[in-house]
């Protein structure tokens, strides 16, 4: 299913899920020690099955998009049956302010990273639960393991505040939500917390998943 053009309006009701994809050549390039290319594209797609396979399984999440400009990712999109975005503007958060304004009727937003490969259905019920009992306006922000990264960034409404993805953006993030007035929730358990940005992080994942 190609939204390429994003002319599909999503549910109010429900969040809007992002997934940015960097082109498959480039990814995980600080793997490159224990994975050769060919073994870390697998881990992207493995991973980012899992991901699209969580949204699609938790009420709640209405469209999920996958942005990327790699033609694979696209046709991988394709063939879960989700959107796709191919974005014009380089950089993360350039790619999703792109994808936020295509989908600017959402009710709200959430990103989730491609490499969050230990995912799970409680993970995104528990967001979204934060989400709801927040009120008209909320920031939920799932950091990394270390306290430093954003794992998933929940933003009600989806322009709440600009996106700030980045070397210690957990915090950037929870210091923008607190500039408008808002008290930041973080959300934290073990599977959301792991992404796979380091061999560190993939001797974890493999000696836990």
């Amino acid at each position: 299913m190609q939204i390429g053009d994003a002319d599909r309006h999503p549910t109010a009701s429900r969040v809007t899920a992002f997934i940015p994809v960097k082109p498959l050549n480039d990814g995980k390039s600080r793997l490159s020690g224990k994975l050769d290319l060919a073994h870390r594209i697998e881990l992207t797609r493995s991973s980012l099955r899992r991901i699209v396979h969580t949204l699609q399984s938790t009420p709640g999440v209405g469209d999920i998009i996958v942005i990327s400009r790699d033609a694979r990712v696209a046709a991988w999109a394709e063939c879960w049956r989700v959107g796709h975005m191919r974005e014009h503007r380089r950089g993360l958060n350039a790619a999703l302010r792109e994808a936020r304004a295509r989908y600017a009727r959402a009710s709200a937003v959430l990103v989730l990273p491609s490499d969050l490969a230990a995912l799970s259905l409680t993970d995104v019920q528990g967001m979204l639960a934060a989400a709801q009992h927040a009120g008209e306006r909320c920031v939920v922000i799932a950091p990394d393991r270390h306290g430093r990264g954003t794992n998933a960034l929940l933003l009600k409404p989806p322009d709440v505040i600009d996106f700030d993805f980045g070397a210690n953006s957990a915090l950037r993030h929870a210091r923008r939500a607190l500039a408008h007035g808002i008290q930041p929730i973080w959300f934290r358990s073990d599977s959301i917390c792991l992404d796979l940005d380091s061999p560190d992080d993939l001797d974890l994942y493999l000696d836990q998943w």
